[in-house]
């Protein structure tokens, strides 16, 4: 097979491997594939062709599809669904109250339902604390926080472009920066920078939960944690980071994982990390990594009740949770 061809199969793959979503709801696990979204062992419905992320509350599921700019709405309890039309090249989403918040790059908007407000250029995440939306833009370098009552944005914060991630706890946004080697921390309540920290050799993907930030680093094959009384942005005000830790599958000799991981997912006593090239999904913990499944698209997995499910591209698959005492 000459490279061309070997390319454009690898494309296609690649093509079919995104279009897998699942999401965790309170009555059961929903999956998007193949032009469908169904409740798993309930109910299947019309979906969208190309789901690359599915989002829920307690009533209603939507999957997105980027290629389309559409969007499958499905109701959990009866299984109706609709496919509405959103703006050009939607890439985030998430429910806040019952209200479904769609973000599109190309057309640079934040929708609610038939309503958009016009955000900075290349908008690449969206994220949520307090009630309140945040949109971070690559390109523009811009943190935008958005209010929903009245659906508007509220505040403007200029901040270093070309973030790889974002996530927000209570407090603070915490942005990765690959090139730079950093994780910068804005303050919410003030909108305002508040620091930032050389992390490993190429951060990518970051993670908070509790007083816990987990960064993927690829390039060092590890999952650098900072956590302890402080916070992190206390540790950043004092100009280090405290109980920095590399983690990784042969965490008693080089600490690292068998591949560059490049996204962290946390809830609760489940720690995964997600290497995308690969599509190879790990639970870890301070002392050690397994690898659960693999050829997952970024976006087929979740953490439930029971532990890890994830789609294989056939079936729902699920990794049963043990009780990790990450202390």
């Amino acid at each position: 097979m000459n490279r061309l061809a070997l390319s454009v199969v690898c494309c296609l793959l690649s093509a079919v491997l995104q279009a897998q979503s699942i999401a965790n709801t309170p009555k059961g696990i929903v999956v998007a594939h193949d032009g469908a979204i169904e409740l798993h062992d309930v109910w299947r419905a019309n979906g969208v062709a190309n789901p690359t992320l599915v989002v829920a509350d307690d009533d209603t599921a939507a999957a997105i599809d980027p290629l389309a700019n559409e969007v499958a709405i499905v109701d959990l309890k009866t299984g109706k669904s609709s496919i509405e039309k959103t703006g050009e090249t939607p890439i985030d989403a998430l429910f806040l109250g019952n209200d479904l918040y769609i973000l599109n790059r190309d057309s640079r908007t934040l929708q609610r339902g038939k309503t958009t407000i016009a955000v900075a250029a290349d908008p690449a995440f969206l994220r949520e604390s307090r009630g309140t939306l945040y949109v971070y833009s690559r390109v523009a370098g811009v943190l935008q926080e958005i209010g929903t009552n009245p659906f508007a944005i509220r505040r403007s914060l200029n901040v270093a472009p070309f973030a790889s991630d974002m996530a927000l706890d209570a407090s603070y946004a915490y942005l990765t920066y690959p090139r730079a080697g950093k994780i910068a921390t804005i303050d919410l309540a003030k909108m305002a920078p508040f620091g930032e920290q050389k992390v490993g050799a190429v951060p990518t993907g970051v993670a908070v939960m509790s007083r816990t930030i987990a960064v993927a680093d690829p390039s060092a094959k590890r999952v650098w944690m900072i956590e302890g009384a402080q916070s992190f942005g206390q540790s950043v005000a004092r100009g280090f980071l405290r109980g920095l830790l590399g983690l990784g599958l042969y965490s008693n000799r080089a600490s690292e994982f068998p591949e560059g991981v490049d996204r962290v997912v946390m809830s609760g006593s489940i720690w995964l990390a997600y290497d995308s090239s690969t599509g190879t999904l790990y639970r870890f913990t301070k002392s050690n990594a397994t690898a659960i499944a693999q050829r997952i698209a970024p976006h087929a997995f979740a953490i439930t009740e029971q532990g890890v499910a994830w789609w294989d591209g056939t079936a729902l698959r699920l990794h049963k949770a043990t009780v990790v005492n990450h202390d």
